[in-house]
């Protein structure tokens, strides 16, 4: 030893070469906490890149407790009928009648699903007929859990929940999370992102933008300016496809330039590219599932009343990808108080590159 750095009377105290052999370590393991313990180990359960590879587990929406959104700038555009914005204006919660008759439907979907070995996640349910009043806006009910597609985006072991547009739909995340945190403490590589909240202040909406589906309105919609502005960054999941490392964007009144831009750095750290896609004759662009749907590998379908933009289609032509028309709906009619466009008929969820359920009443639709 070297003299005086330690004294004999310490030295002393010391155990034996032969104590030391039998005395436990002095530093004890770290607890593991019950929270670390109680995480999976179920890697890749969320792992889904396009619309088209085989499914094996989904959230489906519910209509109980739904209610009619309250007027507001974004939900006047979409409705686009005065009479029917003022059935609308009459708020509270929707029909029994609509309700069970809606839930009865998702049910059947669940069940044809289940059939076919998909595992089926259902959102908690919440009162959509309650105030909502942040520092910047306040509406008197809010909306649904029916639609998930609109609210979450899956890019590969990510689920990232949109920002949306709608004040009416600024709370809508809330019934998916029982299930999101399922997700991420069973895969210790899902991933977990809430784009930015907005603050969805009277600048978001273009004041006086026409509502009329006139000349001028026309007009906006083919030089690409839409009911929102660029104040701050909005989308919904459901105006995205995904066709593997691409993704596009359909551009409208639910997401912005400025969300599309968002949405474009997400994924690059992905390595993934992002692409705009315009449809100028239609003149309340809402949501890309009406308009434009990938079925599989090299093929898509389109509405036939509102085709893309030429020189953004080219991208699908010079990468060998056909698009063909939908068929037409069975019928154009729609109920009184709904917000959906008969083409909703060629909405196709598929459960692989070459299965998809389709509705009943568009039995002889044929592509």
């Amino acid at each position: 030893r070297v003299a005086g750095t330690v004294s004999d009377k310490v030295l002393s105290s010391l155990p034996s070469q032969q104590e030391d052999t039998m005395c436990e370590p002095a530093i004890k393991k770290p607890r593991v906490s019950d929270f670390k313990s109680s995480l999976g180990t179920e890697a890749g359960l969320v792992n889904s890149w396009n619309e088209w590879d085989r499914l094996e587990e989904i959230i489906v929406g519910t209509a109980s407790l739904a209610v009619i959104p309250p007027k507001e700038p974004a939900f006047e555009m979409k409705v686009k009928n005065e009479g029917k914005l003022g059935l609308l204006g009459q708020g509270g919660y929707r029909t029994k009648m609509s309700i069970d008759k809606a839930n009865k439907q998702l049910a059947h979907f669940v069940e044809l699903l289940e059939g076919e070995g998909v595992v089926v996640r259902r959102p908690d349910e919440m009162d959509f007929n309650t105030p909502v009043q942040t520092p910047d806006f306040s509406v008197p009910r809010m909306n649904t859990s029916a639609c998930p597609r609109d609210l979450l985006l899956t890019l590969g072991n990510e689920v990232v929940e949109a920002t949306m547009s709608w004040r009416s739909r600024f709370f809508e995340y809330r019934p998916y999370r029982t299930v999101l945190k399922d997700y991420m403490r069973r895969d210790p590589c899902m991933l977990w992102t809430c784009a930015p909240k907005p603050l969805m202040t009277d600048k978001l909406y273009r004041a006086n933008y026409p509502q009329d589906y006139g000349d001028e309105n026309a007009r906006l919609v083919r030089e690409h300016t839409y009911l929102t502005s660029e104040e701050e960054p909005v989308f919904d999941a459901a105006d995205i496809m995904r066709f593997g490392k691409d993704v596009f964007c359909h551009m409208g009144f639910t997401t912005n330039e400025f969300g599309f831009e968002w949405l474009r750095r997400k994924c690059a750290t992905k390595g993934m590219r992002a692409h705009q896609l315009h449809f100028p004759d239609d003149m309340c662009p809402f949501h890309c599932d009406a308009t434009f749907v990938p079925l599989r590998p090299y093929l898509c379908i389109e509405n036939p009343s509102r085709p893309m933009e030429p020189y953004e289609r080219a991208i699908f032509a010079d990468n060998d990808w056909k698009i063909i028309k939908a068929a037409q709906p069975n019928t154009m009619e729609m109920p009184p108080l709904s917000q959906c466009s008969p083409w909703l008929c060629m909405n196709v969820l598929s459960l692989d590159s070459k299965v998809g359920p389709r509705q009943s009443a568009e039995a002889s639709a044929a592509c």
